[in-house]
């Protein structure tokens, strides 16, 4: 090899060795978001299905048949059976019924109902379901909490692209507090990406993951819980699965569930800053609503305007907290992020 080959060669590895390093060293301290704007629009279905009405005497086929009648495709069928449930099945808190046939009967069951549910009701209208069996965390856990006693079922049905999909009736159908069901459809909890699902939902089959590299269950219990609002919110799926699956996470920051309509472009999504490091928040929100970021609760720093899209950038000094918060339309700022400064 001649003297320049060599000197080329050299250089060339230096600045693969340089990236790759940087790369490691990398503190993964902020995400880029985008939403998925190719997410199907389900609403003419939505409305059909709550909206639906028919004799209770008909028989499971009929019900079936009435659920699917203005849907097509394999993920629209599944998507009306997952809203007449969510929408019409209540969560037993006394946690005896078991069984689909006695949660349609009584409009009332547990998980496994739930589940079992869906899969009758899906393999009537032709399509491939399984019910997952696993561990659920829900978004008071504890690190140190042992699931073992805290069951849980959902499930999986194959789209017409042979791809498999999420869905979680349960949750879907509202949250027990106190003892008591309260009724709240949530649809994040249809169709939702495996690298999301593995935040809160384990299997017991490491297959029903849907992952190219399943996580142990050390991970899972090591992984905290994901708000569905970073999601909604827009944060980037395969960057919170890449950081808090295979990096040694420290949590989220605090989120505070608020009715805005913004997307996040970037901002730390660690729960801790640290003194004398510079941070940027960037959001699109429509123009009536104005975003601040608050430290120590009384230094304000106001977003820079672009259209819809608004820029903040803090530098703390000193210990303390910081919040991200958003003007709504009553004139008031509302707590979003919340963040604690080391």
């Amino acid at each position: 090899m001649n003297r320049k080959l060599l000197l080329f060669t050299l250089l060339l590895f230096f600045i693969f060795f340089k990236n790759s390093l940087s790369q490691s060293e990398t503190e993964y301290n902020e995400l880029f978001g985008f939403s998925d704007d190719s997410k199907q629009d389900f609403s003419e279905i939505d409305k059909y299905v709550i909206n639906l009405k028919f004799n209770k005497n008909i028989s499971e086929k009929e019900i079936v048949e009435l659920i699917i009648k203005k849907s097509t495709t394999n993920i629209e069928k599944a998507r009306a059976i997952f809203v007449w449930i969510a929408e019409n099945i209540a969560y037993d808190t006394s946690y005896k019924v078991t069984s689909p046939e006695q949660s349609l009967k009584h409009r009332k069951g547990v998980c496994q109902a739930y589940s079992e549910l869906f899969k009758k009701f899906g393999e009537v209208a032709g399509l491939e379901v399984v019910v997952i069996p696993g561990d659920a965390k829900q978004f008071n856990y504890k690190k140190s909490s042992d699931l073992s006693n805290e069951g849980h079922a959902w499930n999986a049905f194959k789209c017409n692209n042979q791809k498999w999909i999420l869905l979680d009736a349960t949750w879907g159908a509202g949250y027990v507090n106190n003892g008591k069901f309260n009724k709240q459809f949530n649809d994040f909890w249809f169709d939702v990406s495996p690298k999301i699902y593995i935040f809160t939902h384990f299997p017991t089959d490491e297959n029903h993951q849907f992952l190219e590299k399943p996580i142990s269950r050390n991970d899972f219990l090591r992984i905290p819980p994901l708000s569905p609002l970073l999601i909604t919110w827009s944060f980037y799926t395969d960057e919170l699965f890449n950081y808090y699956v295979n990096k040694n996470n420290k949590g989220f920051p605090d989120v505070f569930s608020v009715d805005v309509n913004w997307k996040i472009i970037k901002m730390p999504i660690t729960p801790k800053l640290h003194r004398g490091n510079t941070y940027e928040f960037i959001f699109e929100i429509p123009e009536n609503n104005e975003v601040a970021v608050i430290i120590n609760e009384k230094e304000w720093h106001f977003a820079e305007k672009n259209e819809m899209r608004q820029t903040i950038i803090i530098n703390p000094e000193k210990k303390g907290k910081v919040m991200v918060t958003v003007k709504l339309q009553n004139g008031k700022y509302a707590g979003v992020f919340g963040y604690t400064v080391e």
